[in-house]
């Protein structure tokens, strides 16, 4: 069975939610949601930023996002990306479960 299948696993990524490998190294939290990329900022306070690819997400869990990969191939300077792309706080993974009901 696939992760985004699972009804223990959640159907979307919003931000502040922790971000680890799957090894359990903790990288930081979600701090805003591209197209491609999750923006994560390591510590509270922190200013520096980097982005992990969307593509490297292996599972989510209540709260926590777990990525493939060591934070060295993970972790991608965040440059210019911000400015060019247009941020969410929340990334669906999953389209919703339809209810059934059929219009009148």
């Amino acid at each position: 069975m696939a992760w985004w299948d699972s009804p223990l696993e959640r159907r979307s990524i919003q931000a502040g939610m922790r971000v680890q490998t799957q090894q359990g190294e903790r990288l930081g939290r979600v701090r805003l949601i591209g197209r491609e990329v999750l923006y994560v900022r390591p510590w509270r306070f922190s200013r520096r930023e980097f982005a992990v690819p969307l593509a490297r997400v292996a599972r989510v869990t209540g709260g926590s996002v777990y990525v493939r990969g060591t934070p060295s191939e993970v972790c991608e300077p965040l440059g210019d990306r911000l400015q060019r792309d247009i941020p969410t706080q929340v990334h669906p993974l999953a389209e919703a479960a339809s209810t059934g009901h059929a219009g009148s």
